[in-house]
This record gives C-alpha cells, structure tokens and sequence, in this order.
C-alpha cells in the first residue's frame, strides 16, 4: 500500500543521515527527525521511507499534519490515511491498535511539532503494535521514553582552503545543492566567483530551504551581488527574540531576506495567500485576495520564479499553487502585522462558502466526480472557512460547509465525522435565524449520514423535520429528498409498504421537477427493495432501467450503484456471467470514485461468483477483504445482504472445512485493496469467453479504447465525449467491434474485454 509523495529533485548531501535513520528504524520503532524548519526533515524521511518501503509487507504510508490544527485530530488523520474508518462507541486508539496488531508497515508522520501533545498517544498506538514503525518529522523532540531521535543538521559548509579549488567546492555538500538549485543556464562555479558562492553558503547557515531561494536568485544576481544583499539582512535578524530557537531566527533570516527583495504589491500579496489552507487556485486568489493596486496573475507569476509559492498538480486539471508551511507561517504573521486577517479570513471563508453550494448542485448528478475532486482538493481550506465561521458565529455558512463536508465525507466512508459535526451546529442553530434551504439540506445531510451508520431513530427525527419543513415553504426538491431518505429509513425498520410510498412519491416529484438525478435514485430504491421482498422480476426491470438512466446522464455512483444492485438480482436468478461482469463493472466505478464502502460490496458479490464456480478458496479471501474494508469504515453490512453472506459462508464451510475457509478468509484480511480487487476482477467475467474472445482478434488502438470504455458501462454519447469524436463516429467503433468479435451485443464485448485483461478503465 506503499504512497508516498515523489519528490521532484535528488537529494543531496544526506546519504551519512539515511543510513543512521535507516538503522535507527531496524531497532526502534519511533523514530524522530528533529531540526528547524527549511533543514529537509521530510525530504530525508521521504527518502528513507522509499528505500526501507520494500522491507515492510504493506509498504509505507505517508501522513501529512500541516493542515491538522489540533492535537486532537492526529490520530483521526493517521486512520484516515490508512484506511481506518469510525466504530459507535470504541475509542479511536483502540480501533487504531486492533487495525494494526498485525500489520507491518512504515508511518511518516509529517509536520508534528505544532500538536506535540498527540505524540504521547502515538507512542502508545506503536508501543502496541509490534510490526508498526512510526518515522516522524518535528521541529521538537517529542521527550518520550520509546522515542530515538535523529537531529538532522544544516548541510556541511565550505572552509577556507576550499575556497581555493572550484572542484573540492563543488563537491560541499551546500555548495552542490546552490550549484544543483541555479536556474540560471550558463552560471558556473569559477575561481572567480568561488570565494562569493561559499560565501552565501556560509551565511545562510548551510539549510537547505535558504540554499534553494537564494538559488533562485541567481539569474538575478551575481553571486557577489547576493553576498552583498545578505550582509545587512543577516545583521538585521541576528539577533531575535531571546525565547525563540536560534535555528528558527536562521530559517527566519532566508525567509525575510526573500521577502524583502520583493516589490511593495508582491509582498502585499505574499501575505494574503497566507490564508489558505493547503493550496489554492488562481480563481480563488483573484477573489479573496484582490486589492486595487494588486496584479494577481503576474505576481503568483513573479511568486512562483522566486520559488516562495509551489506549482501544483491538481485532480481537477486546473493549475494550483501551495507554500511551504514554514513560509506560510512567516507570511501569516506578516499578514497579521499590516493587513486586516480577520477580514480576510471572513472573505475566505464566504468565497469558499459560495463555492460549496454551487458544487453542491454537481454533486448530485454528471458533475459528481468533479465536485468530490474539488472537495478533496480544498479540504484545508473547507475546513478551515468552517472553524472561521463558527467561531464568528456564522451559522447559516458554516452549515453549508458542514452540509456539503458531511457529504463528501460520506462517499469516502467517513462515516461518523458529518454527523457529528451537523449534531453540534444544528443544536446550536435552533434559536438561530438559519435560511430554510439551508436549514433543509442541513438536516437531510444529518438524516442521511445517520441512516447509513444505522442510526435509524435519530436519522428519521432530522429527515422528518426536514421534510415538514420543506412542505412548509413548498420546496419540492427539499421534500423529495428527504422523502427518498426516509425510504432508506423504512426500509431499514422492515416498513416494506411504507418505504415504497416514499420511494414512488419522491420519484414522481423528482419527475415533476424534471430532476433526472432523482428519479434514478428512486428506481434503483425501489429496485432494491421489490429484491428485498422477494419479487426478482420487478427488481431487474427497474434496476435495469435505473442502470439505463444513470448511463445516459454520466452519473458514475448512480451507475456504480445499479450495476451492483441489478448483478445481485440477476446472480440470485442464476443468471451468472451477466452478473459477474456487473460487478467488475461497479467495482471498477467504485474504485476511482474511492467509493471504499462500495469496494467492500462489490468484492462480497464477487465472492458468491467465485464460490458458483469452485473457486471456494478465493471467495473466502474476498469475503475477508471485504470485511477488513468494512471494518476500517464501519460499516455494517444491512439485514439482507447478512443472510446472503451468511448462507455463503455456510457453503465454504461445507466445501472446504470450517478450518480452511477461516484461514483463507484470515489471507484475505491480511490482502491490500488493491490486491483484493485484483483478484476480483479476475472472476468479474464469463466462466466461457463469448465467441470471438481469443486475444488473436485484431482491433485498432481506437477500437479498444472504446471496448475498454463499453466494459466500464459508458454509453456511446459518454464515450463520444471521452474520445473528443461525436456520438455517431462512436457508434460505429461499437457496431464494427462486434462485427469483429462476432458477438450481438455490448455486454460481448465487455465480455471480450474483460477476458483479455482489458477491465481496468478510468470512469
């Protein structure tokens, strides 16, 4: 499961500081990487990680603290990243310890030293844990018994009769990174300006973050002209507060002098984008840092050439930008110092709460991808507009936040965080003039949050008031959701008669309100429940055309949904190959959505495929995977699909041993998703390939990027869209594929597809 950020540079200089870490790791199992800021603590963990991942059998994982504020929510960001999801009633350290008993796998935990206190209950989480290594990096040590510390210093630093020879300069570690770092084409270390280059090395204290900005300068200046620009701003800063580290006065130092040689508007702009949390784009920078007298354009240009801000690579496509946490700090407090922070941080706070409700929309249709991506992107600074408008007491836009937060946390499986959060707000709200929309999508996003974690009780109550509301002031859309929701919440009290009312009144006001999103939901709800109830007949008739519809308008979870839903039935009537490309298809959809909850039940219906045809051993394993996803997520699997998973189990029991079975389903726990899914959608596909499915079959490069699209679910228009070539040109690709596969129809192909390894698009 190894993820860890790809540093785009070589490191330089550490390779004594990787093996002391490296071995530092083999005999303890908390190490920490101490020093000020700018030194490269996480580019050294970076490194060490990537070179000891391979000894772990999960690899290593990276966590990143910079935009965790409180010490309180460190551990909450550990389980996230790995996968460990929320369990009613179980202390958070405690599922952590149970989740990783026996895991063996490297944790780099990044950007500690602004929550020190949560490095005690880290230490207990690892002392708990023998195969857990814990890497973290922190300005501090953490003062624990089972912590080792390595304190990672500047880079060493030319002396005199270096000076002399260009080649043995060279080779100082410093002077290489200042080398290495120069943008400038033609700059060269010569006898004539060797004296100056290890003079800026020398004043700059050896770290690496100052080497680096002063290299920027360097198709700017000449070496000998940056040598005089530092002489008075090293005087200037050398002699701070006498209660802050010395190292932090030496980052300070770089930082300023960078800073100072900034233009008046750079550096007004320079502090305003301090108030982002994690990054932004240029949109939003124009909006919420825009002065009269400020250019934005040319001076993130002008910022991002004096390396002060970082160019990002963002899901959505769209160019971002982020600073260094320690020069973010330095620029907050700038920021503090000569413009109005908490006017700023209000304009923050509504420019990304304005932002919300326009994704909001997109989040319940086609545009639901990219409105998840957004979120994901901009998580920070969610976030952080949220803590800003409910400390001012703001609770109209900090229940925006909260709603579309709860959502998104939903559809990762973060599953307790929403309710919680909307719990607090909404106690809060109820002497408080609160919009009625948003006070409606408030209580729905609580309602459903609550539902889904089984919370049925407490889940009706929110969806009941919103929906009294919502026929108040006539908002049918608000009334229709709500109404779908509590279906959800019949349904799962066994109120079959009553969760189908529900279901058919929200549908046919979804219709009225032409609202196409909706009424494919409430197909697909009453799909699944005439499966409940037994009638398989209706259930694959409107799964059908619940999967039908969701093709038509792209929406990818609606799709993911269905073609899960309807394989359920269609393996019930025994109808398997069918069913079994459903279930590829669906946990492929899950997958990129990052659906995991939907990955756990696409792996458990592919269990069932696997036992169909003897493959016993493997349907244990998924069954285990699936419940170790479930498990991270806490999430339940519903009274129905327990019976079916139930006699299942029955089946491996009989057909393998009650030993045997346990101890593949144990393999399985111990599997990654990824490898997990992997074996599933080794049976995601026909027991016997279509006519046509030898790999022998000659397609066009064209050809099979539309079969892989056709094995994914798309329809022609969406494949049309993909491929940038019109509907009709798509059609064609489709009619030709078949002729040549020599099969009738689309699922053929997708049979074809899958066959021959193709099943793996992006949806």
């Amino acid at each position: 499961m190894t993820s860890l950020p790809t540093p785009t540079n070589r490191l330089i200089g550490r390779d004594a500081e990787v093996a002391s870490v490296r071995q530092l790791l083999r005999d303890n199992r908390l190490v920490t990487l101490t020093g000020p800021p700018g030194v490269g603590k996480t580019r050294l963990a970076l490194e060490v990680a990537a070179a000891v991942a391979p000894v772990f059998a999960e690899g290593a994982a990276f966590v990143d603290l910079a935009r965790v504020r409180d010490a309180a929510l460190v551990l909450p960001e550990v389980a996230h990243t790995l996968g460990i999801g929320d369990a009613p009633g179980v202390l958070l350290a405690d599922r952590l310890v149970t989740a990783l008993m026996d895991r063996e796998i490297l944790l780099v935990v990044d950007n500690l030293e602004h929550v020190l206190d949560a490095g005690l209950e880290l230490a207990q989480v690892v002392s708990a844990c023998p195969r857990l290594r814990i890497l973290a990096t922190t300005r501090q040590r953490l003062r624990l018994n089972a912590e080792r510390e390595c304190a990672v210093s500047p880079l060493p630093l030319p002396n005199v009769a270096d000076r002399a020879d260009p080649e043995r300069l060279s080779a100082i570690a410093s002077v290489a990174l200042l080398l290495e770092r120069a943008r400038q084409p033609n700059f060269r270390l010569t006898r004539h300006n060797a004296g100056a280059i290890a003079e800026i090395c020398l004043r700059l204290d050896g770290l690496p973050l100052a080497i680096e900005l002063a290299a920027a300068r360097l198709d700017v200046f000449s070496p000998e002209e940056l040598v005089n620009r530092l002489e008075n701003r090293m005087t200037l800063l050398s002699d701070g507060a006498h209660d802050m580290a010395t190292r932090h006065q030496t980052l300070r130092t770089a930082i300023e002098w960078s800073h100072d040689l900034l233009a008046y508007r750079e550096r007004t702009l320079f502090r305003r984008l301090s108030v982002f949390v994690g990054g932004w784009t240029l949109s939003a920078a124009e909006q919420i840092c825009s002065a009269t007298d400020l250019d934005i354009l040319g001076g993130l240009g002008s910022l991002l050439d004096k390396s002060l801000i970082l160019r990002t690579t963002r899901a959505d496509g769209i160019a971002g930008f982020s600073m260094l946490e320690s020069i973010r700090e330095f620029a907050n407090e700038e920021l503090k110092r000569h413009d109005d922070a908490v006017t700023l941080r209000a304009r923050h706070a509504q420019f990304y709460a304005d932002a919300t409700r326009s994704v909001q929309v997109a989040a319940t249709g086609a545009g639901e991808a990219a409105s998840y991506a957004w979120m994901g992107e901009e998580h920070g600074n969610l976030r952080a507009a949220l803590a800003d408008r409910r400390a001012a007491g703001d609770l109209e836009h900090a229940l925006v936040l909260a709603s579309a937060l709860s959502w998104y946390w939903y559809t990762r499986g973060r599953l307790g965080e929403g309710k919680a959060m909307l719990d607090g707000l909404l106690s809060a709200a109820d002497q408080t003039a609160v919009s009625h929309a948003t006070l409606i999508n408030a209580l729905v996003s609580l309602g459903f949050s609550a539902s889904a974690r089984g919370d049925l009780d407490d889940a009706e109550q929110a969806l009941r008031t919103a929906r009294a509301l919502a026929e108040r002031i006539g908002d049918r859309a608000g009334t229709a959701t709500a109404s779908l929701c509590l279906g959800h919440v019949a349904r799962g009290h066994g109120r079959y008669e009553e969760a189908a009312a529900l279901y058919s009144d929200a549908g046919r006001m979804f219709a009225e309100l032409g609202h196409d999103q909706g009424v494919t939901w409430a197909q697909q709800d009453l799909g699944m429940l005439a499966a409940e109830r037994g009638d398989l007949a209706k259930a694959e008739r409107l799964l059908r055309e619940s999967l039908r519809r969701s093709r038509d308008i792209n929406y990818s979870w609606a799709q993911a949904w269905a073609a899960w839903g309807l394989g359920t039935v269609l393996l019930r009537r025994g109808m398997v190959d069918e069913a079994s490309m459903l279930f590829g298809q669906a946990l492929t959809m899950y997958d990129t959505l990052d659906d995991r909850r939907g990955v756990a039940q696409c792996l458990e219906a592919i269990a069932e495929v696997a036992a169909t045809r003897a493959s016993y051993h493997s349907s244990a394993r998924l069954l285990g995977a699936a419940g170790m996803i479930r498990q991270a997520l806490a999430a339940t699997v519903p009274a129905d699909e327990r019976q079916r998973l139930g006699k299942l189990e029955a089946t491996l029991a009989q057909a393998i041993g009650p030993d045997a079975a346990e101890r593949a389903r144990h393999s399985g726990r111990r599997m990654t998703a990824a490898a997990a899914i992997e074996l599933a959608q080794s049976y995601a596909a026909p027991a016997t390939p279509p006519a046509g499915g030898a790999s022998t079959v000659e397609l066009t490069a064209r050809e099979r990027e539309v079969a892989v699209m056709i094995a994914a679910g798309s329809t022609n228009r969406q494949i049309g869209r993909a491929l940038g070539i019109t509907e009709k040109t798509a059609e064609v690709h489709v009619r030709n594929i078949m002729g040549k596969l020599r099969v009738a129809s689309r699922a053929g192909v997708a049979s074809w597809a899958v066959a021959n390894g193709l099943h793996r698009p992006t949806v």
